[in-house]
């Protein structure tokens, strides 16, 4: 439609506007690594930016349910994982770009909290790898289609812990 057509063009002109704030080198569905972790898992940025001292993510979401960028272990994971491109850098911007949910936002990561997501991931994964498989629900888990109440896909609501938090054991009546 002429209203998709508009937000992908939107989508554009702010990866544009933002470009040619510097001399940034560009690079569009890079692949890198999670090389912090034992498993080294890869993974894919729509856009990178970048120059000796300054770094830009930009993660592209075409769905309708808004995506926040504060917080969110996804783009800190990318961040993590593109910050050796900007070796001078202090931090990295990250940003969502949404035209179907109108969000273009974005959020900056500093080397202490990139380093502090990177230390939380190693103990996690060093945990699973022990198999330590203890699962929590989360904010993460409205996209899970194990979730009866998923904003993504549905599936089977499997997941025991949801469920254990979703319908709990009834009082004991005595």
């Amino acid at each position: 439609t002429a209203t998709e057509m508009m937000g992908i063009a939107r989508a554009m002109l702010y990866v544009a506007e933002l470009r040619k704030t510097r001399r940034f080198k560009m690079e569009t569905e890079l692949h890198g690594t999670g090389w912090w972790l034992s498993k080294k898992p890869k993974t894919t940025a729509d856009v990178v930016l970048y120059v000796a001292d300054e770094i830009h993510v930009v993660d592209y979401k075409f769905g309708r349910i808004p995506v926040e960028v504060a917080g969110n272990a996804q783009l800190m994971f990318y961040a993590l994982a593109f910050m050796p491109l900007a070796p001078k850098a202090k931090g990295v911007f990250v940003h969502i770009v949404q035209p179907f949910a109108d969000i273009y936002d974005s959020v900056y990561f500093t080397a202490e909290e990139l380093e502090q997501f990177r230390l939380d991931t190693i103990a996690a994964d060093a945990a699973i790898q022990g198999g330590d498989v203890t699962f929590g629900p989360s904010d993460a888990c409205k996209f899970c289609p194990a979730n009866p109440h998923s904003r993504g896909a549905k599936g089977s609501p499997m997941c025991p812990a949801m469920i254990k938090l979703l319908y709990p054991h009834p009082l004991d009546e005595d």
